[in-house]
């Protein structure tokens, strides 16, 4: 490193590194010009895919006589769907960094004496690159269920493209700052709000029997032009602030985040979903002050008594369940959706699959760490079916009272609040199931696939949980179709819903 004090520049460093790389790398220019028109191919398979999804529901709903309790127009659940979404991109970049470094590039490059600067430029560009990508893709149904114009869909998808590049570097310099350890919990918030508000909104306004007014469009050109100006030069000004703090990044908080990006990269590569979610979990808070439990006598007491306390220090996911609960709720009261029951079928799985996921957290952590469980005087059988008390009785509520609002004005509220707290056991049992599957065997046989490598029984580990609850939520659907909720098909739902959930937490073994 006798060159000079010019080579010492984060640029020179970074191209340095390009080269080195380039000189080792097996893959050409033409093999990278394929990668990428491949990409753009599905990039434009998908837009064709759910343009034609979108045209196609349209016309399925036109064909269909209007829904009496549906009140809120699409375009305003689209904003609030698109406003949870973008939120949770939020918590997930800030989780994630979003300026980080490697530890390889923790290990070199920080100790080097460059402009730290320079150095993590190219981190910034990607990390914005990566969250345009990540929002265009996201955009894309939210914008086309807004509108079929060329020029709307153009606009909406540079808004939503202009709003993430925006977002990276106010995270950035929230980074640069005291940290940003506020965001995911704010995000959160807006994520859950954004769905449980509109629904709320609509029950009420189906209840007293009104309409909500009609929220005029931007139909002029002018004034889109002017957002998306205003928009540009938004952006622009906070990507140079946070190019500017790139210097004030510090080495412990650059390392940390590389290493869970670095977990996250490997788990959504592997199609190891549970290690995704243990990469970009949220941390229990510790209690302001101790929790006395007087009324733990047993110890499959102790089991619900530590259940109870992961979730009462997890606010995230309490969140989670707002969330999953209003879902069905929100595709029930809107214009369009509402018409169409397969729509509010699924809204309800995904719904539904959300809370359980909330509540199988708990399962996940004993099952990363069982050594507590095995130190309770019960056998393996005995702590899993005691761990299940807790999601059912939450699971009672939360479906009960989502099954009720999807129910509103067919004039059996006692029925379809029945009907969805009989689909409890099954989807606790998801959660359970879920939550004790076993890790991926990379000892055998591995298939080749777009994620890369990834083991043969990759398949069955990722539904391992989520057919209980999909099964489970059958008659569910079936009411829906039918636009009522008769009594027989309550207690089939719930002999139903028993015997899934006894199957899936009586296979819900812990493993070694």
């Amino acid at each position: 490193m006798a060159r000079g004090a010019a080579e010492w520049s984060g640029a020179a460093v970074r191209r340095f590194t390009r080269r080195a790389t380039a000189a080792r790398a097996d893959t050409s220019w033409l093999t990278r010009a394929g990668d990428a028109l491949s990409a753009l191919t599905s990039a434009g398979v998908f837009v064709a895919v759910c343009g034609g999804t979108v045209s196609s529901l349209r016309e399925e709903i036109a064909a269909r006589p209007a829904a009496g309790a549906a009140v809120l127009p699409g375009g305003l659940t689209a904003a609030a769907v698109a406003l949870a979404l973008g939120a949770g991109l939020v918590a997930l970049f800030a989780r994630l960094g979003p300026v980080s470094a490697t530890p390889a590039a923790a290990a070199w490059w920080l100790p080097l004496p460059a402009c730290r600067r320079s150095l993590l430029r190219g981190e910034l560009g990607r990390a914005v690159g990566l969250a345009v990508a990540v929002a265009l893709t996201v955009g894309v149904p939210a914008v086309l269920a807004w509108t079929r114009t060329l020029p709307g869909v153009l606009a909406g998808l540079a808004a939503a493209g202009l709003l993430a590049a925006l977002g990276v570097g106010l995270l950035v310099v929230r980074q640069a700052g005291d940290g940003a350890r506020w965001v995911p919990a704010a995000a959160g918030t807006v994520t859950a709000l954004a769905v449980a508000g509109p629904a709320a909104t609509g029950c009420l306004i189906a209840a007293v029997g009104g309409r909500l007014p009609r929220v005029p469009g931007w139909s002029s050109p002018a004034v889109t032009v002017g957002v998306l100006v205003g928009l540009l030069a938004a952006t622009v000004v906070g990507l140079l602030v946070a190019d500017r703090r790139l210097d004030r990044l510090p080495a412990a908080s650059l390392r940390a985040s590389g290493e869970t990006a670095q977990y996250a990269t490997a788990s959504v590569f592997s199609l190891d979903t549970r290690e995704l979610g243990r990469a970009l979990r949220t941390t229990v808070r510790r209690p302001r002050q101790s929790l006395t439990w007087r009324w733990v006598r047993a110890p499959w007491q102790a089991v619900v008594a530590g259940d109870l306390a992961v979730l009462a220090r997890s606010p995230w996911r309490w969140g989670q369940l707002l969330a999953g609960a209003a879902l069905p709720v929100l595709a029930a009261r809107t214009e369009g959706l509402a018409e169409v029951p397969v729509v509010v079928a699924v809204a309800v799985v995904l719904g539904w699959g959300a809370a359980a996921t909330a509540l199988g957290e708990p399962g996940r952590r004993a099952a990363a760490s069982p050594a507590a469980d095995r130190a309770l005087p019960l056998r393996a059988a005995q702590v899993v079916w005691a761990r299940a008390i807790v999601p059912v009785a939450v699971l009672v509520v939360v479906c009960g009272l989502s099954a009720l609002l999807v129910g509103q004005g067919t004039g059996a509220p006692v029925a379809w609040l029945a009907l969805g707290a009989a689909a409890a056991p099954a989807w606790a049992g998801a959660a359970l199931r879920a939550a004790y599957r076993p890790d991926l065997d990379w000892s055998g046989p591995v298939l080749s696939s777009p994620m890369g490598a990834v083991p043969t029984g990759v398949g069955t580990t990722l539904v391992r949980g989520p057919d209980a609850g999909v099964l489970g939520t059958a008659p569910v659907a079936l009411a829906l179709l039918l636009g009522a909720a008769p009594w027989w098909l309550v207690g089939a739902q719930l002999a139903w819903s028993l015997a899934l959930g006894a199957l899936a937490v009586g296979t819900a073994q812990p493993h070694d």
